[in-house]
């Protein structure tokens, strides 16, 4: 028996190399279970916080509006707290931006603001760039005051028809930085503010609205060095609605899988509140779709969200100087990204409300992650085959009737690009280095134990303690 199963291994291995043997004996397995589910997710977003202006001057504006705002499946709005108690309209740019958002979508974008830098006159240093801390006054920082220019804005936005569904009071607020910033201490110093009690501070003032936004909280630059940990432990729960970071340290962005340790670390700790990545654009398209899905997977973050949505010479849409039409180097003066395409494959097909679910694989080469609406009848899987090889998946989904589906692979040679519909239960082709998403509609399923038929022959009643009635 050894030797026949040796002999025909090798005619397995002679006919695989002569590219006869099917493909489907290679095809790797991948199991989604609807009923097992993980974090709601809030949605994916980008920055529009510098660069505002160019996206109203822009010839090709409605082009863009409608790449930015529709096709790629935009949730959340990052935008900077600009307010520095100017007279007018002091956004005019921002404030045609989000109307224009919300005519594309249907609905009001939901926005998250970020601040840089309270004003000037804050600052211990007097001015909005170069750090500096809150200013002092009595020796004592400013926090009643810092809270107070937080309502003061939040009603001169509200006026022109911008409120926030969540705001970060202070972005990055450990790095000094020569553009505008400010830095906070996770508890106050000497020589810097408390982050703790400037947090608590706008949350107080808060509390005299109506519907007051959510608080997103630390928001620090990376989730290196313990610096996330080290801010969020000193913040009192009650004053914030969830957790906030960036992404510029603990891991390297040329290995995505190296954040996972911090990532994991960050899930297992703080898992009481959704945890929010507000602000990364390193790698590239491929590695970072590759950090989304570790972020997704690994830290089960509710929202993701790219640094610019638009940018003068960078972002998910590159903009060209609308100003200057003959400097341009494309038709219609803007570039889509390649991170762009990246980003849609998530964005655009996974929405508010979602919660991710349960997936296994046998490849070691896929990252595979699944989601679905709350009501069921929708589902996203979205497939990274991180190998240069082309792979082969066999799919199935537990408890959920296809009624149709959509294949969406962006790769080096397609962006975006529609492969035609998914059967279900045939094997799916993956090219080398590609995001594949799958996008499905149909009915789950529950799951119900068969009742049993048997008549039982005696009943008996068991002592309920400490009820004394039977």
């Amino acid at each position: 028996m050894m030797r026949l199963c040796r002999f025909f291994s090798r005619i397995i291995v002679v006919i695989a190399g002569l590219g006869i043997l099917p493909y489907r004996l290679f095809a790797a397995d991948a199991k989604i279970d609807p009923g097992s589910t993980y974090q709601t997710i809030e949605g994916f977003g980008a920055s529009i916080a510098w660069y505002d202006n160019w996206l109203p001057a822009h010839p090709y504006r409605g082009e863009i509006y409608d790449l930015i705002f529709n096709d790629l499946g935009l949730d959340i709005l990052r935008l900077r707290n600009a307010y520095r108690y100017q007279s007018g309209n002091f956004c005019r740019d921002i404030q045609t931006i989000v109307q224009q958002a919300g005519k594309v979508m249907g609905h009001p974008p939901r926005i998250l603001m970020s601040s840089w830098s309270p004003p000037a006159d804050l600052k211990s240093n007097g001015k909005v760039e170069d750090g500096g801390t809150l200013a002092k006054k009595d020796g004592q920082y400013m926090y009643e005051e810092f809270a107070d220019y937080w309502m003061d804005a939040l009603a001169a936005y509200e006026a022109l028809g911008i409120v926030p569904t969540y705001i970060s009071i202070q972005n990055e607020p450990s790095f000094k930085a020569d553009w505008e910033s400010c830095v906070f201490k996770e508890t106050e110093t000497a020589d810097y503010a408390g982050y703790d009690k400037a947090l608590k501070a706008v949350y107080d003032k808060l509390q005299h609205l109506p519907s007051p936004p959510r608080i997103l909280a630390p928001e620090v630059l990376g989730i290196g060095y313990s610096l996330f940990q080290t801010f969020s432990r000193k913040m009192n729960p009650d004053y914030f609605y969830g957790y906030a970071h960036h992404l510029y340290h603990g891991g390297d962005e040329n290995n995505p899988d190296s954040f996972k340790g911090n990532m994991s670390a960050i899930a297992k700790e703080f898992d009481d509140k959704p945890i929010f990545q507000t602000e990364y654009d390193r790698g590239d398209w491929f590695n970072t779709a590759w950090i989304m899905h570790n972020s997704l997977v690994f830290e089960g973050v509710a929202g993701y969200l790219y640094w610019g949505l638009i940018w003068g010479g960078g972002g998910l849409v590159n903009l060209e100087n609308p100003w200057n039409s003959g400097s341009w180097t494309t038709d219609h003066g803007y570039i889509i990204s390649d991170a762009y395409w990246a980003f849609r494959q998530y964005a655009a097909f996974i929405d508010y409300g979602w919660k991710r679910i349960k997936t296994e694989t046998d490849s070691p080469s896929l990252r595979i992650s699944a989601y679905r609406a709350a009501d069921g009848d929708s589902l996203t899987v979205v497939i990274l085959n991180v190998a240069a090889a082309e792979a082969e998946i066999n799919l199935s989904v537990a408890d959920f009737e296809t009624g149709s589906g959509r294949l969406v692979q962006t790769s080096a040679e397609r962006k975006g690009e529609e492969l035609g519909e998914f059967i279900p239960g045939n094997s799916l082709k993956l090219a080398g280095k590609s995001i594949t998403t799958i996008s499905l509609t149909g009915t789950m399923n529950t799951r119900v134990a068969d009742e049993s038929t048997t008549i039982p022959t005696s009943i008996s009643i068991d002592q309920n303690y400490p009820n004394p009635f039977n």
